[in-house]
């Protein structure tokens, strides 16, 4: 017989975790769950010792947790031989809290818990201790390796580690973050049948007002389940541990109705937690709830490992396969079968794909046991909330939905909140396909997830980005792959993304690079077609520098040009006025543009000045007879035009100026330029968000274009108060008290402000990001000239573009230079969004005409009186 172990993975994993159903590991050769053999009765279970302490009479106790020598506690303490501790008096000397008996008593309660459930053939019964079968009284921190990494027999070994030594030396975890950890350890590998199982119940984590463990003995029932193969799973739990006020939780389709909403704890719900929920709480009833196995998603996921003969011919069951619109099967997405007349009782859960956890590529099957007989079911999808699965949780690609005998991806026809109960059989399968929904027609929206793109090509086409791991790549959208960089010889990046640029045809990129290894990144380009780096000009050879999370550098890289051979940004220079830096040298950062490599400061019209204390320089910006308009505390050029002719930069956060053929222009000063910049790409057009510099709140006075040869202003309008933002102020919402955009204009708030993020060559096309954390976060904008200014919840919305109603961007970043492709991002996740707007839909006397975007379009609804979006969802808005 060959034994393996198979729980190596798991205790690496553990580490990441404080302590949807199925199973927790596959046996790979049939693909099937590895399971205890219940053909030969009870599985025995051996039960540790613990560490002795004397009593206040001089006996010796077997010590579950103890009370350590110093502790003072909040409210008086009754110990198990009568010793009262006051409150906030020092303990003397280490004490049992908790004896082993009652640790067993939760021991023997949590296997009856598990082997009491009438559909399933498992059992378990404690049949000795691990001092009867292997000599050891007492596992702990000392003496765990003969235990540990051994084969001890068949059966269930149940250690108690009294202070979390055994966590610490062993497992590699702080006994404070951790309950207990159990698995199937060892298992024939010829038939995929578990031998011998672990578990170990951390004594030190108990709360002080839980001497009988009636909180802590959820931890065992869980724990247990582990050592069965079973799985995490999510059916109420996160109702109760999850939910609150700025992340809601639902027990259906959001938004639907019959779907309740929850903002806060709820002690109701607390016996409604399935076991096998991937927290616990064990300073409330919660955990004591856990410790029973009461809810169907529990019973009926021990019961896929273990069925009765009438489990399997007397309940129902419904199979079926996710799907994106695509077709493509989609799996880590929870799919919940909830009683319709018993909703918290009878759920039962299930993770796409997890009979098979990603091991044999693309799975969206699941199946759902157990259900009762002649009720009612709704079936519907949500996402993994937290905690470990085998199967990686994944994010839905578009709404969530309820099944229905109507099921498609088509939008129009499938109504998210339209349920067809499943009326459960005996011994009966209902088929129940689910496909997401989404349009695979019109604007297309590609979630790249656990990417960060830094910056794309102006022909749409490639982006250039990095991982959540740090990985940097270059993106092609076309075929959506990704492409490394090019590494050095220790298997680094080269090329540092915390700064980077790209032409127009992706064909070159600059950014920081240490080129001699000595920890300083140096300004760098990137020939793409060859995939050689060269350096750039850097005045001071490295030695001015300034420390960033993204490392040492002496240079920061902000934009390049469409040929690539205008790269603009800034490096560092000594304020000594030295060429280079010495050790006690401080540095300044000088605004710059590269042509071919080669640097020129911009310095005209700046001069650096001390400053009023400390002894940094300040950057006073003059005008041509040389005055000084004003100071600030530092000074970038950020942004380029594609032909090369204008850079816009940044003073200070806010201020923004210009070089015009070389010429500074302090447009903050002139014009009220604030937050950002776009520029045509012929150089002759500078959009911005302009302020009121006259009022004392410099309130926003809406978008500017500025036309740099004829050097007049235009205005482009603006987002509206309470019709595309809030307006909230001392976390009060005036639109939920009567004000309109008028009414707050006209009392003094201006119009809502912008950040401008990205524009097409001609500027017909801007995005932008409104709002604050402050404000009720963020939302991205867009401008279509024609059209006017809508938020990217309407625009996606109008266009019946499902998918980013979950997650609509908020930071529309990267438009192509004909404005038919967007990357975008959203606030506080690690993804990026590859929308394709090359087609998209007008509404012509109710009809649905696609289009190409946006001339075709915008032609149809300024010339020919179309409406913007599809028929069925001109008032969508997300």
């Amino acid at each position: 017989m060959k034994l393996s172990r198979i729980a190596t993975a798991f205790m690496a994993t553990m580490a990441a975790s404080a302590i949807a159903g199925g199973p927790l590991y596959i046996h790979e050769p049939t693909m099937q769950p590895y399971k205890w053999d219940t053909s030969n009765g009870p599985i025995p279970v051996y039960t540790d010792g613990g560490r002795l302490i004397e009593d206040k009479n001089g006996n010796l106790v077997q010590t579950y947790s103890v009370l350590e020598a110093g502790t003072t506690l909040n409210h008086d303490l009754t110990l198990p031989d009568g010793t009262v501790i006051p409150a906030y008096t020092p303990v003397e000397r280490d004490v049992t809290y908790v004896t082993v008996d009652k640790a067993n008593e939760a021991t023997v309660s949590a296997i009856a818990q598990w082997t009491n459930v009438e559909t399933s053939t498992f059992a378990m019964t404690v049949q000795g201790t691990i001092e009867e079968q292997l000599g050891i009284s007492d596992v702990n921190g000392s003496n765990y390796q003969k235990i540990y990494d051994k084969e001890n027999g068949y059966g269930f070994w149940v250690t108690y580690d009294t202070d979390g030594e055994i966590l610490q030396n062993y497992f590699g975890v702080s006994r404070d973050q951790v309950l207990g950890i159990a698995f199937p350890e060892w298992a024939n590998e010829e038939t995929g049948e578990i031998i011998e199982g672990t578990a170990l119940m951390n004594g030190y984590f108990v709360d002080s007002k839980d001497p009988n463990l009636a909180n802590h003995s959820g931890v065992f029932t869980h724990e247990f389940g582990h050592a069965i193969n079973m799985s995490h799973s999510q059916a109420n739990g996160h109702l109760v541990y999850m939910a609150r006020g700025y992340s809601p939780q639902y027990d259906g389709v959001p938004g639907c109705q019959g779907t309740n909403t929850y903002t806060g704890p709820s002690l109701t719900m607390a016996s409604h937690i399935e076991t096998m929920f991937p927290f616990i709480d064990v300073r409330s009833a919660a955990g004591a709830a856990q410790s029973s196995v009461n809810i169907s998603d529990d019973k009926v996921n021990l019961s896929d490992l273990y069925p009765t003969e009438a489990y399997k011919t007397q309940y129902g069951s419904i199979s079926g396969t996710l799907r994106t619109k695509e077709g493509v099967e989609y799996s880590g997405v929870n799919i919940v079968a909830r009683n319709i007349d018993n909703p918290y009782e009878d759920v039962i859960t299930q993770q796409a794909g997890n009979m098979s956890q990603g091991l044999s590529g693309p799975d969206g099957t699941f199946t759902i046991n157990g259900l009762t007989p002649g009720d009612r079911y709704a079936v519907y999808l949500e996402t993994i909330k937290a905690g470990g699965y085998p199967t990686r949780p994944t994010s839905l690609v578009s709404v969530a939905e309820y099944w229905n005998d109507g099921e498609s991806a088509n939008p129009a026809s499938d109504d998210v909140c339209e349920i067809t109960p499943i009326v459960a059989q005996a011994g009966q399968t209902t088929q129940a396909d689910i496909y997401f929904n989404g349009y695979t027609d019109g604007i297309q929206y590609t979630p790249l997830v656990e990417a960060f793109v830094m910056d794309h090509a102006k022909n749409g086409k490639r982006a250039l980005g990095t991982t959540q791991s740090g990985m940097i790549f270059i993106y092609d959208s076309t075929d959506k792959n990704l492409f490394t960089v090019p590494l050095k010889d220790n298997g680094k990046p080269a090329l540092h993304a915390s700064n980077v640029a790209m032409n127009k045809t992706a064909t070159r990129a600059a950014g920081v690079s240490d080129f001699n290894g000595d920890g300083v990144k140096t300004p760098a380009l990137w020939d793409i077609q060859a995939n050689k780096l060269t350096p750039m000009d850097d005045p001071s050879n490295g030695t001015c520098t300034l420390g960033s999370s993204g490392g040492v550098s002496s240079a920061s890289v902000w934009d390049m040009n469409d040929k690539g051979d205008v790269v603009v940004g800034t490096f560092r220079e000594a304020t000594s006025g030295e060429a280079e830096c010495q050790a006690a040298n401080s540095s300044m950062a000088v605004p710059a543009i590269w042509n071919n490599g080669k640097v020129t400061p911009l310095k005209d019209n700046i001069e650096f000045v001390p400053a009023t204390y400390g002894n940094t320089l300040n950057v006073a910006i003059k005008n041509d007879t040389g005055d000084t308009i004003r100071t600030t505390a530092w000074i970038r050029a950020d942004r380029v035009s594609g032909n090369g002719d204008t850079v816009t930069g940044m003073t200070n956060g806010f201020g923004q100026v210009a070089w015009v053929n070389g010429q500074l222009r302090d447009i903050y000063t002139e014009f009220g330029a604030s937050d950002s910049t776009v520029i045509s790409q012929d150089g002759q057009y500078v959009a911005f968000g302009a302020l009121n510099l006259e009022s004392r709140y410099r309130e926003a006075t809406g978008i500017k274009l500025w036309d740099t040869q004829a050097d007049t202003i235009s205005d482009l309008g603006s987002l509206r108060w309470c019709e595309d933002v809030d307006y909230i102020s001392r976390w009060t919402n005036f639109c939920d008290m009567g004000y309109d955009h008028e009414s707050l204009v006209a009392a003094g708030a201006g119009v809502p402000r912008v950040t401008l993020l990205d524009a097409n060559e001609d500027l017909s096309i801007i995005t932008a990001r409104a709002g604050s954390l402050l404000s009720g976060g963020f939302k991205g904008a867009i401008y279509i000239e024609g059209l006017g200014w809508m938020t990217m919840g309407e625009f996606f919305g109008k266009q019946g573009v499902v998918e980013a109603s979950q997650f609509v961007m908020d930071n529309p970043f990267g438009l192509s230079a004909n404005g038919s492709e967007l990357f975008g991002g959203y606030a506080g996740a690690q993804i990026t969004f590859d929308v394709d707007m090359d087609k998209a839909y007008v509404c012509q006397n109710g009809t649905d005409q696609m289009l190409s975007f946006p001339k075709q379009v915008v032609q149809a609804v300024t010339n020919h009186g179309a409406q913007f979006g599809r028929c069925d969802h001109l008032n969508d808005s997300y």
